[in-house]
């Protein structure tokens, strides 16, 4: 009589024990897929060593995301204010140890133009270095966030305890149910929410 097998996640139950049996190709697939599609979901200040002068450039430019960034060309970028042929090899060197290039094309949600793909771009462009989202007036009339009763309180922290708490729950209802990796790229922004929101 064969014994009865259950598989949980990795392992699988036995007769004589578990046994760790591996993922899928299919599934180990898919997380890389999903680990390439968050990382071009973050911001480049976190992700590059940039001197100030080159990200400054980038973040006037409203080139803020890695999917944004790898989508340039290189006479693109050296079209932009300030931006000179150090601060492209720089970033080409570093695109290259992450294995990606400039003038990429990404043909997937959000990067494809279908759906709202563009707003969840807008707002994740949003994000503060460390953790939390800022948002400016523009932006939060169109999601309709009253910043007038959001500001009223003392000091940029406690604003931005408020918009990343607005944004995680509109950022939820809006796209999280549908794009599951986008759980794992907001969980640092939600750490960073319970952090603050206690000392704020």
């Amino acid at each position: 009589m064969e014994a009865t097998r259950i598989i949980y996640d990795d392992y699988e139950r036995t007769a004589s024990g578990m046994v760790y049996v591996g993922k899928s190709r299919e599934r180990t697939n898919l997380e890389k897929i999903n680990r390439v599609k968050i990382f071009l979901l973050r911001l480049i200040e976190e992700e590059f060593e940039l001197s100030f002068r080159s990200q400054n450039c980038l973040n006037n430019s409203g080139i803020k995301l890695v999917g944004q960034l790898v989508q340039k060309s290189a006479s693109e970028l050296l079209n932009l204010k300030n931006f000179g042929r150090t601060s492209l090899r720089d970033i080409e060197e570093d695109l290259k140890e992450k294995g990606l290039t400039l003038d990429m094309a990404l043909n997937f949600f959000p990067w494809n133009g279908n759906d709202n793909g563009a707003e969840l771009i807008r707002m994740l462009s949003l994000q503060k270095p460390g953790g939390g989202f800022l948002m400016d007036k523009k932006t939060a009339k169109e999601i309709g966030l009253d910043l007038k009763g959001a500001n009223h309180t003392a000091g940029k922290k406690k604003q931005s305890v408020l918009h990343t708490k607005y944004l995680l729950d509109w950022l939820k209802s809006n796209f999280e149910k549908d794009i599951a990796y986008l759980t794992d790229l907001l969980k640092p922004h939600r750490i960073w929410l319970e952090r603050n929101e206690i000392t704020s």
